[in-house]
């Protein structure tokens, strides 16, 4: 019987190669994409100085775990994610000082690390309260505004980009229906960040500048990170026009309404973007392969984020039921054909391009993947899921494509993501249904006075990020999905279409060069091995040796249960 141990708050006396091996994965799978929650710079320095704290540790190697792709992981790769994640919570819950770790920013990195572990698991209170407190503690640290001078510029460099990436979570997680993010652009006083490989603004850039186009040269640029920040607020703005109750001022269709002003906003930023693309390695061109630090790979990846939010952002717009939603509380006698024939045609091609976009990029390398993508593609999904029965064969030909491509995106990732699969679930419940959503929806005036209370919590469902986190979510309940009654996309009444060559933004293209993350002459990205995880972290750890001499064998039971011990 293994004896239970107390887990140590306690940093092991050197850097282990477990940790090392973990940091490599983290920093070669997950920083900047999109989270940029350390400097990779300063980290390095930290670890060589032992300045990592355990719950920093057991959160990097939960997250770390998530990218091996070893068939011997399969069945317990997320118990372990979750053993190392609660030891990481359990040891800031119990620390003799709480939450007040003075000025140091530890405690904000484990607790977004741990909020993001939490809500692709489906514990949405437990990445709720996580995400919040690590927006409070920045809030508390006054990083809404520019560092202290005093900092050194790593220093500055990381609590900058700590910040906006918690903004960017803090956007994501409330793609929901009255569901309001915890960060107000009004309080983000700070400069945004920016791609130190340009050349560098005469002047800092904040959000509000960017987004009232103030003193910006776009021959500058910006960095497709703080264009991505700009983008995900422009999303925020788009969610709660489209899914709160609270009716506008204007009707959408008026040029002076918060719908058509969005609309301005995105275009314009789509122009930052495409005028801010990192230049794409030339086929067979040899690459850095720096194991903590990639520049480029890392502006391709917010290249992909930018165009991602940019579509999703279109979409939430002009997705049919929530158009619906929103027409519907305006006393007109006539909503304009024209800009309801324009929006809706709009909408199919985001809807395309979203999906074009995330498959193209995974197809180039681009993998892992963040798991809020799942959602996107979903929500694009339910676009396509709505036109499958067009009166159009080119429409229905086409969406059916679009999905069959997106099922099988969904599939593919379902090995790091729960909730990919889950979602892939939920959208083929969804389709079962859309012959009948489609001929509500889709007509001049939607019908929605025709859907039942189950079809509405249905088509709420599929659109809201925090519902489809659920395990439990009622698409599952109210509609559930029968295999005998799904459409076969093979079939010659769909055919095939195969998807645009372009991502929908410009002449912009995802490279296979620029996304490869293996060593010349690999094309698999390396994976942490497990049997070196196992070992970590030392403190807590009694390997049994195998008989053979090999590496030693794991306690599975006994050892994670020791993580979450009481106290």
């Amino acid at each position: 019987m293994a004896t239970h141990r107390r887990v140590s708050s306690s940093s092991p006396t050197t850097p282990d190669k477990v940790f090392l091996e973990a940091c490599d994965v983290y920093f070669r799978h997950c920083h900047n994409k999109p989270y940029g929650f350390f400097s990779a710079k300063l980290f390095k320095i930290k670890v060589a100085q032992n300045q990592i704290p355990l719950h920093l540790r057991l959160a990097l190697i939960a997250c770390a775990t998530r990218y091996s792709s070893r068939s011997q992981w399969k069945e317990r790769k997320q118990s372990t994610i979750d053993g190392y994640a609660r030891g990481a919570w359990e040891l800031i819950m119990s620390s003799p000082d709480g939450l007040d770790s003075g000025e140091d920013v530890s405690l904000i990195q484990t607790l977004a690390i741990l909020g993001v572990i939490d809500a692709t698991a489906g514990r949405r209170r437990g990445a709720w309260v996580k995400i919040g407190m690590a927006v409070r503690i920045s809030q508390d640290l006054n990083m809404m505004g520019e560092p202290s001078s005093n900092l050194s510029s790593l220093e500055q460099d990381e609590r900058r980009n700590l910040f906006w990436s918690l903004y960017l979570l803090d956007r994501f997680v409330c793609c929901s229906f009255d569901r309001p993010p915890a960060i107000k652009d009004s309080d983000c006083l700070l400069n945004l960040p920016f791609n130190h490989s340009t050349t560098k603004p005469k002047s800092a850039l904040t959000m509000h500048g960017l987004l009232s186009r103030e003193s910006f040269n776009k021959s500058q640029g910006s960095g497709l990170f703080g264009i991505s920040v700009g983008l995900a607020s422009v999303l925020g703005r788009a969610v709660k026009c489209m899914m709160t109750t609270r009716p506008d001022s204007q009707a959408p269709w008026h040029k002076d309404s918060e719908f058509s002003t969005i609309h301005a906003d995105l275009e314009y930023l789509k122009e930052l973007a495409i005028n801010n693309a990192p230049v794409l390695a030339e086929p067979g061109q040899p690459r850095s392969q720096n194991d903590m630090e990639d520049t480029d790979r890392e502006q391709t990846a917010h290249m992909v984020l930018s165009h991602t939010i940019y579509h999703l952002t279109h979409c939430i717009l002009s997705h049919p039921f929530l158009l619906a939603l929103k027409t519907q509380n305006y006393q007109h006698p006539e909503i304009p054909s024209s800009w309801l024939e324009e929006t809706r045609a709009t909408c199919l091609v985001h809807a395309g391009s979203l999906i074009t976009v995330l498959v193209e990029a995974k197809a180039a390398g681009y993998m892992p993947v963040p798991s809020v993508y799942s959602y996107c593609i979903l929500f694009a999904s339910t676009i396509h899921a709505l036109y499958l029965y067009s009166e159009s064969p080119e429409i229905s030909t086409g969406s059916a494509e679009y999905l069959r491509t997106a099922l099988d995106y969904l599939s593919e990732i379902s090995e790091l993501w729960c909730n990919a699969q889950m979602m892939a679930n939920a959208l083929k419940s969804f389709v079962i249904q859309c012959s009948r959503y489609s001929d509500i929806l889709l007509c001049h005036k939607p019908r929605l006075h025709e859907l039942t209370q189950t079809e509405t919590t249905i088509l709420t469902a599929v659109v809201d990020y925090w519902t489809m986190m659920d395990p439990r979510n009622p698409v599952f309940d109210l509609a559930p999905f029968n295999a005998d009654n799904f459409p076969d996309f093979s079939d010659k009444e769909f055919g095939y279409l195969t998807p645009p060559a372009t991502s929908g933004l410009g002449d912009v293209m995802v490279s296979d060069d620029s996304l490869d993350y293996s060593t010349p002459g690999h094309k698999e990205a390396p994976s942490i091995d497990p049997d070196i995880i196992l070992h970590y972290p030392a403190p807590m750890m009694s390997p049994i040796q195998s008989v053979d001499g090999g590496s030693p064998h794991w306690d599975w039971d006994n050892e994670l249960d020791s993580l979450t011990e009481k106290r």
